[in-house]
């Protein structure tokens, strides 16, 4: 959590990664680069995860499974996995680090290269040396246990009717949603499944977006372009295709362009941008604000800045913007997971192929 979090850009993230991680009794020193084998392969992997575009290889994979049981491996992807939602979610929005989080764990911090950057004050004092977190006691278990019951009774709410398996989640999100995220296949814990399956069935249901789906169907082929998915450009298409069927198809190419600049800097006149975007077939001035903020929301870390948020802010509502930040923070989640499992599905097959000898007839 704490090595993608780093690759990410989330000086967020990072501090409270770290202070969880010491808390649950992580050495200093495995944090700050000296790790054994099984913290090294497990850093490596989360690093090349974080990266955009991933580079993470077979023999990394393969290093995961020989120091880890299938159970755990899914464990460690999942967490990286869903820290890209946070990683994004805390950057995009500039969420405020604080001070106690600083104290604790910025001395130390600060010899790997950190600063709390957006997070706080540009003239923040960090400590000399670091108040480390206590590791955690019964007593920090007792309390979170207590409020298990409750969070329980609240997941059972949201998550009322939803399937906790695969092919059935496939099957209720195609009728939801028009696709099926097929990443939800190589998962095995079933409460992991009926969660994802309730978020991308809620984001992209009409009746609870403010922004409009067709603003979050553009933004998600957005952030997929940014970061080189392929496979992700393509899944965007198809559900607005079904979503967003206002949108023209030649609409994606001018966008896929814009989306492919090297940064929002480049932008010379974010004005003019909102009207030109406005103009392609299918779009409204809100769908084009919604295009350039996930643009620079994409980038990691994200380049929002004052300006652009000035020049979108008449068309886009407070509620509006943390809707497409949440949406492209689920979008990073699922760049995150698809990162691993393409890899490892190459592998497999590539062994299967290895262990059967060939035949003529």
């Amino acid at each position: 959590m704490y090595a993608s979090s780093r690759v990410a850009a989330c000086a967020y993230c990072s501090a409270h990664t770290f202070a969880f991680a010491l808390r649950r009794g992580a050495k200093p020193a495995s944090l700050t680069g000296y790790r054994d084998l099984r913290e090294e392969v497990v850093f490596t992997v989360a690093e090349a995860m974080a990266r955009v575009p991933s580079d993470l290889t077979t023999s990394q994979c393969v290093a995961l499974t020989e120091h880890f049981s299938t159970e755990d491996v899914e464990w460690i992807v999942l967490s990286i996995g869903l820290m890209g939602f946070l990683n994004k979610f805390m950057d995009a929005l500039g969420v405020e680090l604080e001070s106690k989080s600083i104290n604790e764990v910025g001395a130390l911090l600060t010899l790997t290269g950190w600063s709390p950057g957006q997070h706080a004050e540009v003239d923040v004092k960090i400590p000399n040396e670091s108040v480390l977190p206590k590791k955690d006691s019964l007593g920090t278990y007792f309390r979170v246990l207590q409020q298990v019951p409750s969070a329980i009774r609240l997941e059972q709410h949201w998550t009322t009717d939803v399937p906790n398996q695969w092919p059935e989640a496939g099957v209720f999100l195609e009728k939801h949603t028009g696709h099926s995220f097929p990443i939800l296949s190589h998962l095995r814990h079933k409460r992991v499944i009926r969660a994802l399956t309730t978020v991308l069935r809620d984001n992209l249901d009409s009746e609870q977006s403010e922004v409009g789906l067709t603003a979050k169907c553009l933004a998600g082929f957005v952030y997929a372009t940014v970061v080189k998915n392929k496979t992700s450009e393509q899944e965007a298409r198809l559900i607005a295709g079904r979503l967003a069927p206002s949108l023209d198809e030649t609409t994606f190419d001018p966008i896929s362009r814009f989306a492919a600049k090297p940064s929002v800097e480049d932008i010379s006149s974010y004005q003019q941008t909102l009207l030109d975007l406005s103009e392609l077939p299918g779009m409204s001035k809100r769908d084009a604000a919604a295009i350039l903020l996930a643009r620079a929301a994409s980038s990691s870390p994200a380049r929002i800045d004052p300006k652009l948020l000035r020049d979108i802010s008449p068309l886009l509502t407070p509620a509006s913007i943390v809707e497409l930040i949440v949406w492209l923070s689920v979008q990073q989640l699922l760049q995150r997971l698809g990162s691993f499992y393409a890899v490892t599905k190459v592998y497999e097959v590539q062994a299967e192929c290895q262990a059967t000898p060939n035949r003529t007839t």
